[in-house]
């Protein structure tokens, strides 16, 4: 019987060696068309943006309700607007859904 330490092991094994496949074929003096320079800069965020948007209008395939998520959320993107910074965006979504959380929302 295979343990879920052994699937999540064997699943690492196998994304790292796909990342170092990547390094190996484009390695050395080969350049990257800017075209696709670009869609890959964007991928990260695109991934971020599709988790926050799960997290907030999904809890277990049905739909959220308005709460804390939302609130913590405009309070990010306020912060993001104003700072321009990854970190205090982060930083303030999480006090604030804390501080939500602990107000009883």
């Amino acid at each position: 019987m295979i343990t879920a330490f052994v699937v999540f092991t064997i699943a690492a094994i196998g994304t790292y060696a796909i990342r170092l496949s990547g390094v190996f074929l484009l390695g050395g003096d080969r350049e990257l068309p800017p075209r696709v320079r670009k869609a890959l800069s964007l991928v990260a965020p695109a991934a971020m943006a599709a988790i926050v948007a799960n997290s907030l209008l999904l809890n277990e395939g049905e739909w959220r309700a308005f709460g804390a998520w939302h609130l913590a959320a405009l309070v990010a993107v306020g912060v993001a607007l104003w700072k321009r910074s990854m970190g205090w965006t982060l930083a303030a979504g999480v006090v604030a859904f804390a501080a939500l959380l602990l107000a009883g929302l």
